[in-house]
């Protein structure tokens, strides 16, 4: 099964990243434009992302503070891991499947992109309490066939 997996290291102490992540505050502060509820495990909560028009549910899998975050949306399954390093956290998120030939390619290509926003949006709220970092109305993201 093609997985993709993305890296990064956040300036700020585990439990806090986490809370941001998991809280529907915090989640809207960096990535989503509204989440419907904070994130318990075997719930389904709806995320809305405006810069796309997009709104789905999200079934929030296993949860174990300051350690993991998992859910499933279209597509696929989201893991997130969070590490101390030295007072920072390292986050490692693994998104499968990716699919396979062409379309398995396009994907991870669009959600390397999206994790990428993801983690420099955490990071720009976190370290430098900047909301939604690089995110205008005007961005639109659009596939054509």
């Amino acid at each position: 099964m093609t997985k993709l997996i993305v890296e990064d290291r956040i300036e700020r102490p585990v439990a806090e990243v986490f809370r941001t992540i998991v809280t529907p505050d915090g989640l809207s502060s960096f990535f989503t434009a509204e989440a419907s509820a904070g994130m318990t495990p075997g719930t389904t909560v709806t995320w809305r992302f405006g810069h796309v028009d997009a709104t789905f549910d999200v079934e929030i899998g296993e949860i174990e503070t300051d350690r993991l975050i998992s859910w499933t949306w279209p597509g696929g399954q989201v893991t997130i891991e969070l590490a101390d390093a030295d007072g920072a956290t390292r986050l490692t998120v693994t998104e499968q499947p990716m699919g396979e030939g062409t379309e398995g390619a396009a994907r991870a290509a669009g959600q390397t992109q999206g994790w990428t926003y993801f983690m420099c949006g955490l990071r720009a709220y976190l370290q430098h309490g900047l909301r939604h970092f690089g995110l205008s109305d005007a961005i639109r993201a659009t596939v054509l066939d």
